[in-house]
């Protein structure tokens, strides 16, 4: 049983905004050498959210986290984030099969941004276990 692990930082800007990860999680994968496991990938803080979407989704996915956590009311700072955060989640496990990730390719793995922060540093945490 192999297990590997690597933080990778990443440049976001908010609020709202999603950035994809799959090319930084599969490089991880390709340099762990796992071919069959499961990879947990983890962002570090309490506001932002990972989250696996169909290509082409993005932009109603968001619509709908704003009319269900309009942003743009809060009078609160960013608690607005705080929820959305919690509502989604800030960990995935994602299958590995054949040294790959198991995701049909017309989805992708992405981080949101939900605070107001441009430049904010972002640290994952790409965990595999596997053989």
């Amino acid at each position: 049983m192999k297990v590997f692990s690597k933080i990778v930082e990443i440049t976001t800007f908010g609020p709202m905004e999603l950035h994809p990860l799959r090319d930084a999680v599969m490089g991880v994968v390709a340099e762990s050498g796992v071919r069959l496991g499961s990879t947990l990938v983890s962002v570090e803080g309490a506001t932002p959210a990972l989250v696996l979407l169909e290509k082409g989704l993005e932009r109603r996915f968001v619509n709908m986290l704003e009319k269900l956590v309009p942003y743009t009311v809060w009078r609160h700072g960013n608690a607005y984030a705080h929820l959305v955060s919690t509502m989604i989640s800030t960990s995935l496990v994602i299958p590995v099969v054949e040294g790959s990730l198991a995701l049909d390719g017309d989805y992708e793995v992405y981080l949101l941004e939900t605070r107001a922060v441009h430049n904010h540093r972002r640290r994952l945490l790409i965990y595999l276990r596997g053989s």
